[in-house]
């Protein structure tokens, strides 16, 4: 593997070798991984770094001209297949068999994350447009940021950035899945920084006079929840609401406010009343907590957040 991945070193500028063997990891980590010793996962996660590391050093600075048509799509089966890569390689079932073979979980997600800082820069929104590539990254990352959120702290801010705009475009993509996916990668950031903040050291970085936080509540409720798609992805939207509020209720209730003011006059006090009978206090407080009190304290917010969404789409007009 090691010999293999060191081909795309004097390789990469050729698309169609490039995408032969990013395809040949790939296919060979959907077939094998499940089966491989702990030697073996090394060797695959390494050589896996070196050949996404080898490619990205060549066409993260390329200039790749992006037209869309419907043949067009197949020229980037090459970003597609190192996506399905980094998917099979960070599988449950490959770290359930891991426990056994001496390969941990912070190995998995170092590997995998160190596969997304190299893809990051490639996926532009343009590439974002072509459905089956749009479809597969939003599956990695909704994935990834809910297994290893931890890890974005390694990250650079400027792809962190990129990562994290990425999910707010998605979140409110005409597509399910994808809009769902997006959510889910929403929501483990955000349950990561209430229990660890482990964003402090991008909030840090951040030349934005709108907060990390704030700039999430405020896109996700403007963007999702105050819209008519809010319907096919109730559930996930009020499970990233809900440690959004969590983090800081005071900087979410100015962050309402702020909202509030858009609203007609006569409309405001019922949309504040509104996220008051919400986002109750015994509930907040019980956000980041896991097992049966966790379980149940989601379920009673998920009730009680379609409660809301009917209540505020009742009345509520945006200017």
């Amino acid at each position: 593997l090691g010999h293999l991945s060191g081909l795309m070193e004097f390789y990469a500028q050729d698309l169609t070798i490039s995408e032969g063997l990013l395809r040949l990891f790939r296919d060979y980590a959907e077939q094998f991984i499940a089966v491989l010793d702990s030697e073996s996962c090394l060797s695959l996660f390494r050589a896996s770094s070196d050949l996404l590391k080898s490619y990205s050093s060549h066409h993260c600075s390329s200039n790749r001209v992006i037209v869309h048509s419907s043949e067009e799509e197949q020229k980037y089966d090459d970003v597609l297949c190192a996506i399905e890569l980094l998917i099979q390689l960070g599988t449950k079932d490959f770290i359930d068999i891991g426990d056994q073979s001496g390969i941990n979980s912070m190995q998995v997600s170092e590997m995998i994350f160190f596969g997304l800082q190299q893809i990051l820069p490639l996926m532009t929104r343009g590439l974002l447009q072509y459905p089956n590539l749009c479809t597969q990254f939003f599956s990695l990352v909704g994935f990834m940021l809910e297994t290893y959120a931890e890890q974005i702290k390694l990250l650079p801010y400027d792809l962190f950035d990129a990562l994290l705009e990425s999910l707010l475009y998605g979140m409110s993509h005409h597509d399910e899945s994808i809009a769902k996916s997006s959510l889910q990668g929403l929501t483990g950031i955000a349950r990561e920084h209430l229990e660890t903040r482990v964003l402090d050291v991008h909030i840090a970085t951040s030349q934005n006079h709108e907060g990390l936080i704030d700039k999430c509540t405020r896109r996700l409720l403007m963007e999702v929840i105050f819209q008519n798609i809010i319907w096919d992805r109730i559930e996930p939207a009020g499970v990233a609401l809900l440690p959004l509020a969590a983090i800081d209720i005071n900087r979410f209730a100015v962050v309402v406010q702020s909202i509030s003011s858009q609203v007609q006059p006569e409309h405001q006090q019922r949309l504040v009343a509104a996220f008051q009978a919400l986002l109750k206090p015994e509930v907040l407080a019980k956000a980041s907590s896991t097992g049966y009190e966790g379980r149940k304290n989601r379920i009673m917010f998920k009730k009680d957040f379609e409660i809301f969404c009917h209540e505020i789409h009742s009345f509520l007009t945006i200017k």
